[in-house]
């Protein structure tokens, strides 16, 4: 009797093949670092799915764990000399103390309480970050010392190192979240996301079940954080902190395909495009273009793809979004 093929996994295999190889073939180091922000934004819209999407708790405020874990490392990388491995463990559990701190008490409160603490804890952490600018360079951001090949330090002389851990933290994320979604926790979620009244009636704790999906997606948006500062090779209060980046981090999710495990990669692939086109073509004059096409963006996807753009492959001819009130 012969064997069925899974399409699927071959497909997923020849994807992966092709990105592990993509850094070989392209002679220039811009289209390996546009790859490299697709990658890493792709995995904190995963990250943000497991919250916002899965459960329906919309966060505004998700700059402030990339903040976290971007400004530990790079801080103790540049005072301490320390390699940012440490320094990303230390900003890795800041980041998981400020979800609990911001998810604690809100998860005990309904409406959108938590959406509100979100984009308020992301401005304490960016005022602070301007306030002490002895220590972290204020508006002037820190730039991190160069100190040549240096793997330890997450120092490269080229993009493809980089390319190949932002990869590599993608798929770790995707299966990760793909864990979740599959097991106990994921299907609590759902249950949260459709309906918590009759969720809490099944002797479900949702308090505890959203509270560990956002200390599961702080932690994996903290690590984001820490290798895009390495990419960047420097770092302010507003491009890792500010409100526009926790709005992109919804953007590409929204985009994609809410509440799915393929859908953040998808609208990062998307968004990243669209922002480096942005960035080439309109220089100077870009300033408020990006939350432009945003916006556009987000109109076309609500009126003709109300799942994002993922359900443009889906087998289901039926495309009617999410349900209403559920986000």
């Amino acid at each position: 009797m012969k064997q069925k093929i899974n399409y699927r996994y071959l497909i997923y295999a020849l994807m992966l093949l092709v990105a592990l190889i993509y850094p070989l073939l392209v002679s220039q180091q811009y289209y390996v670092h546009v790859f490299i922000m697709i990658f890493i934004f792709a995995a904190v819209g995963v990250g943000w799915n497991l919250i916002s999407g899965y459960a329906a708790q919309l966060s505004l405020g998700h700059s402030a764990f990339f903040a976290i874990g971007a400004y530990s490392a790079v801080l103790l990388v540049t005072y301490k000399n320390l390699t940012p491995f440490i320094g990303g463990l230390l900003g890795i559990l800041l980041a998981i103390i400020a979800a609990l701190i911001i998810g604690y008490p809100c998860f005990r409160l309904r409406g959108p309480y938590f959406t509100l603490a979100t984009i308020a804890s992301a401005e304490i952490i960016r005022i602070l970050l301007l306030h002490f600018q002895n220590f972290t360079g204020g508006a002037n951001g820190v730039s991190i010392p160069f100190k040549g090949q240096q793997p330890l330090f997450l120092q490269f002389y080229d993009k493809a190192p980089y390319y190949y851990l932002a990869l590599g933290l993608l798929l770790v994320v995707l299966i990760l979240a793909n864990k979740v979604q599959k097991a106990r926790i994921g299907y609590y979620l759902t249950a949260i996301r459709e309906d918590q009244d009759a969720a809490e009636s099944l002797g479900i704790k949702t308090h505890q079940v959203k509270l560990a999906a956002l200390l599961i997606s702080a932690a994996i948006t903290a690590v984001a954080g820490i290798l895009y500062a390495f990419v960047i090779g420097y770092i302010d209060p507003d491009s890792v902190g500010g409100l526009n980046l926790s709005i992109e981090f919804a953007v590409i999710a929204i985009v994609g395909g809410i509440g799915t495990l393929w859908g953040p990669v998808i609208g990062s692939a998307v968004v990243i495009l669209l922002t480096e086109l942005t960035n080439m073509y309109l220089g100077s004059a870009r300033s408020g273009i990006s939350m432009a096409l945003y916006g556009l963006l987000l109109i076309f996807v609500i009126i003709l793809r109300p799942k994002g753009l993922i359900s443009l492959f889906s087998r289901n001819p039926r495309n009617k979004g999410l349900k209403e009130g559920k986000f």
